[in-house]
């Protein structure tokens, strides 16, 4: 399939999931940035963005598109122009390695830092032995995307092992990881997720690992920090301080963290150098995909891999948040020479 199939592609099957409530709720998003403009002309522009930067209606609102010019428009990078380059440069066959966690786990042992159980290749006192020994611990279902089909369970709560195997196989959440303990620093962010860094990464003909983006993913009330569970983010800049406040998914703006008051702007990553140079390891294990994702935990002594993604989805400034009205796609275009 051409570019102009992949893009004509992507708008029908766009179009058939488009749900009008949605639609509003990301028109009423954007027009808290210019108030006196209706919503009928917001909508209209909406569907001429989709159509015109491949863009969605959630990106419209996310990045603040009501305030920008046709020119800044065009700089930013969406989940669309991602996944045909995701398409068009990570192989078909390796996909199934980032796409199932437990295959992700096998091929990543030496940098994931935690053990996990595979609860459907083991028995009810297997599953007994690895809760209790770690206290607490996830289930996932391995191929889950955006931080669903995930549960926390706490050893002192369950009483009946084999009652809960079958309720793991039954709901497919048959990934079991204990919880992994982060770095102080990250703990006094927000205590109540493993806060992540999404670093996306692509590999180049001459072996050169470019680094595209770097994002601060936060819990916010949950035990996870995804941007589609609840949570928000935030860009770092080379040196893992954070450039702006974080902002959710419904458009919520953190200067601090609503829970522990912590400002987002200047907070430092720590270990930084180190999370940037594992991130570079693992984009050079992976030759037949240069085009990746990568979540990364810092426990208090090194960063640990959590998952790859290689459909990685986009993160960006927002303007109305940031000042920078320019969006990620220069940097993509440059290291993809495309």
């Amino acid at each position: 399939m051409n570019w102009f199939g992949e893009k004509l592609h992507w708008f029908a099957s766009r179009a058939l999931r488009w749900s009008p409530k949605r639609i509003m709720e990301f028109a009423r998003q954007s027009q808290r940035l210019t108030p006196r403009t209706p919503l009928w002309v917001i909508v209209i522009d909406m569907c001429a963005c989709i159509v015109l930067y491949q863009t969605t209606f959630e990106h419209y609102a996310q990045w603040d598109y009501r305030i920008l010019k046709g020119r800044e428009r065009r700089t930013f990078m969406t989940e669309p122009k991602s996944a045909m380059m995701s398409r068009a440069f990570n192989s078909q066959q390796r996909r199934a390695v980032f796409d199932d966690k437990i295959e992700f786990a096998k091929s990543f042992a030496d940098d994931i830092g935690r053990e996990w159980l595979d609860v459907q290749a083991t028995d009810a006192a297997a599953l007994e032995e690895f809760i209790t020994r770690h206290g607490r611990v996830l289930a996932k279902d391995p191929v889950g995307v955006g931080g669903s089909g995930i549960d926390l369970y706490e050893a002192a709560d369950i009483s009946d092992y084999a009652a809960l195997r079958d309720t793991l196989v039954a709901s497919k959440h048959t990934l079991v990881e204990e919880m992994l303990v982060q770095h102080p620093e990250m703990s006094r962010l927000y205590p109540g997720s493993v806060n992540t860094l999404r670093i996306v990464t692509y590999r180049d003909p001459d072996d050169v690992v470019h680094v595209l983006a770097r994002v601060l993913k936060i819990g916010n009330g949950g035990f996870i920090d995804n941007y589609s569970g609840g949570g928000m983010y935030t860009m770092v800049d080379e040196r893992g301080i954070a450039l702006h406040a974080a902002y959710d998914g419904i458009g919520q703006v953190f200067h601090r963290h609503p829970v522990t008051g912590v400002y987002l702007e200047g907070f430092q990553v720590p270990l930084f150098d180190e999370v940037i140079a594992l991130a570079d390891r693992l984009a050079r294990q992976e030759r037949d995909m240069p085009y990746i994702g990568w979540d990364i935990a810092i426990t208090p002594t090194r960063p640990v891999v959590i998952e790859g993604n290689h459909n990685t989805g986009v993160f960006q400034s927002r303007p109305a948040v940031s000042g920078t009205r320019t969006g990620l796609m220069p940097i993509y275009e440059k290291a993809m020479r495309v």
